[in-house]
């Protein structure tokens, strides 16, 4: 989460305490992401967290003591997005998978047959990464090609900057995360044209086979 829309900051208790927030937040659009994080959170920390809704944002924040700490050191420093070589440690499909539904997209491109009929092609996958350095988004591609064989490329788009994957490799990293992608009605949406070319894996034991 905290490669994607989530960020994170240190505070100190009144008894000096060193304590880290993480704080998350959507549009409306995903309001039911936003939910499914918190619960999921809630479970992890068995703590009570509570979604807000104003101005068009669902937001949640949750402060703890060393583990948020630790894990937000190694995705963000002095305020900034970095990715350090703790990468390795994100070693399940569940990272790569919320880094998808909050800054991925799939790319949907129609073309013609020779005859005049228009088709779509293969979906690609995209991932904007805006604030991260060529490194950062290097050592990133070299963890999700480690953990399930799928390869990207950069892609410079204006001031933006993109991750994105061809066809082939766009599937490879669909079956990696797909067993994880959160059963909801604005991700499945999101998420509609590939999940219609490629289904949902079911099994963590398959993925990125």
């Amino acid at each position: 989460m905290l490669l994607g829309n989530a960020s994170s900051q240190l505070k100190r208790t009144e008894s000096n305490q060193l304590r880290a927030e993480l704080a998350v937040s959507h549009t409306i659009q995903y309001e039911d992401l936003a939910r499914w994080k918190a619960m999921e959170i809630s479970r992890l920390f068995d703590t009570q967290i509570k979604v807000e809704v104003y101005h068009n944002k669902a937001r949640f924040s949750v402060t703890k003591g060393k583990r948020i700490r630790v894990i937000s050191k190694w995705f963000y420093r002095n305020g900034k997005k970095v990715v350090t070589d703790k990468i390795r440690f994100m070693n399940h499909p569940i990272g790569v998978s919320m880094l998808l539904c909050d800054a991925g997209s799939i790319r949907k491109r129609k073309k013609r047959h020779t005859d005049g009929t228009l088709y779509y092609s293969a979906p690609c996958i995209i991932i904007a990464m805006p604030d991260f350095s060529y490194d950062d988004i290097e050592k990133l591609l070299i963890h999700i090609k480690k953990s399930c064989g799928a390869e990207g490329d950069t892609e410079k788009r204006g001031a933006y900057q993109n991750v994105i994957f061809n066809a082939e490799n766009s599937k490879k990293l669909w079956h990696y995360v797909s067993c994880r992608i959160p059963q909801i009605p604005s991700v499945l949406e999101k998420f509609s044209f590939i999940i219609e070319r490629y289904g949902i894996n079911q099994s963590d034991e398959t993925a990125g086979t």
